[in-house]
């Protein structure tokens, strides 16, 4: 922690904010409503007789509702703080899955209720937490990103292990009605404790001997080369990423596999992101960022390949997708850090957050096309893979960072030379 006022507190607070983003994003949207989107897939197409992409359709338009809502969220976390706007969207949020249980049998009501889901959730983006934590941390932000982003990864873990069971036994219905019930009495406890934000004059202690305006605004980052090729990188990351987790069950599925083995393999993908969220966090400390995503999408292209190929190699391709979702966010949320600073930290996390969600909305409908037009998802596969491939040469074009830790420019602080 990196406040010089009563240090013991700050440390605290810092830890306590960790944790409770952690829990946050455990129950939080990205788990339940894009991550774990595949457990409902399959029973909601047979109760209702709709088609694959019919029922995957929803989770374009959760997608396309994601990218109206980042900006916003944005706005709201910069203009009021995260704490004010995480607790004020949780309750909303367990609404939103609690109503889905009503779902009747027509199409247009299934897709709103869907919709109003992100709408709901507005606040609990990663957006949110990430914000909160950096405001404790410089020197050791990768690092408490990372553990932050966990959260994520404890969710894709535990949510299917507690949903699978009760989806096979009850339906997808009562299963949606836990989540939200474990959203609302167990999530807003939690963050309502813990997430903090620094006072006044712990912020002052911590811009001390720095540049009174630090980072770029909004306007000022959309002229650099880098800002561009982030969004490109992650618009592409976001076609494959999302849309191959969104039909992991499904293909595993055809491929010979039983509901409870796919099942097993789901919660076996939320430890690698689990585990790659807090390795990448604390890789991009010490090694340059981009070169950590390069890695992590050259595995993911290497999962599509098997999956396509060899399914039953299904459980290191799943490992491999979790280290691909667990690395995104946790390097998109540094380099804004290192690029811009913190002047418009949410409205540009917003921009490339909700670009990453316009291609997942399109992922996860292509694939679902491809699999309706072809018989298989093999093609679409393929595809994906020679995406994250171009994805992962795109971070070649990002330069050294403009900020080291201290909110020091790069070239002025001293450190020693090359990419850092």
């Amino acid at each position: 922690m990196d406040s010089k006022q009563h240090p013991s507190e700050a440390t605290t607070s810092g830890i306590l904010t960790t944790l409770g983003s952690t829990v946050g994003l455990a129950f939080g949207p990205s788990v339940i409503a894009v991550l774990t989107i595949s457990s409902y897939i399959g029973s909601i197409e047979k109760e209702f007789g709709w088609s694959r992409v019919q029922v995957s359709f929803a989770f374009t338009i959760v997608a396309y509702m994601i990218v109206l809502m980042s900006p916003l969220q944005g706005v709201l976390v910069d203009r009021f703080g995260p704490r004010r706007v995480v607790l004020a969207s949780i309750p909303l949020f367990s609404a939103s899955l609690a109503a889905l249980y009503f779902t009747p049998k027509n199409l247009l009501v299934y897709y709103v209720l869907w919709a109003l889901v992100p709408v709901a959730a507005i606040g609990l983006w990663p957006l949110g937490y990430l914000q909160a934590v950096s405001r404790w941390f410089d020197r050791k932000l990768g690092l408490a990103l990372g553990i932050a982003n966990a959260g994520i990864g404890l969710g894709s873990t535990f949510v299917p292990m507690i949903v699978g069971p009760i989806v096979l036994q009850y339906g997808w219905r009562h299963a949606l009605v836990v989540l939200a019930a474990l959203v609302l009495f167990i999530s807003w406890p939690i963050v309502f404790y813990c997430l903090r934000e620094p006072t006044a004059a712990e912020v002052a202690a911590k811009l001390r001997g720095a540049k009174k305006a630090f980072g770029l605004s909004l306007q000022e980052a959309r002229r650099e080369p880098t800002f561009w090729v982030l969004n490109i990188s992650f618009f592409m990351l976001g076609l494959t990423a999302t849309s191959l987790v969104s039909q992991q069950v499904p293909l595993l599925r055809e491929a010979g596999w039983t509901g409870p083995q796919a099942i097993q393999l789901q919660t076996l993908f939320g430890f690698g992101l689990l585990f790659a969220r807090v390795a990448v966090g604390f890789f991009i400390d010490h090694i340059f960022a981009p070169r950590v995503m390069m890695t992590v999408s050259i595995g993911g292209a290497i999962a599509c390949v098997l999956y396509a190929t060899y399914p039953n190699a299904a459980y290191v391709s799943a490992i491999l997708i979790g280290f691909l979702l667990g690395a995104e966010f946790d390097v998109l949320a540094f380099l804004i850090k290192r690029y811009y600073g913190n002047l418009a930290y949410g409205k540009i996390y917003g921009v490339i957050f909700g670009v990453f969600y316009l291609g997942s909305g399109l992922g996860i409908a292509g694939i679902a096309w491809f699999r309706q037009t072809y018989g298989n998802y093999n093609n679409g596969l393929f595809v994906a893979a020679a995406v994250l491939v171009a994805s992962a040469l795109l971070m070649v074009l990002l330069p050294a960072y403009r900020f080291r830790t201290g909110f020091q420019p790069a070239e002025k602080a001293a450190a020693a030379p090359g990419r850092i």
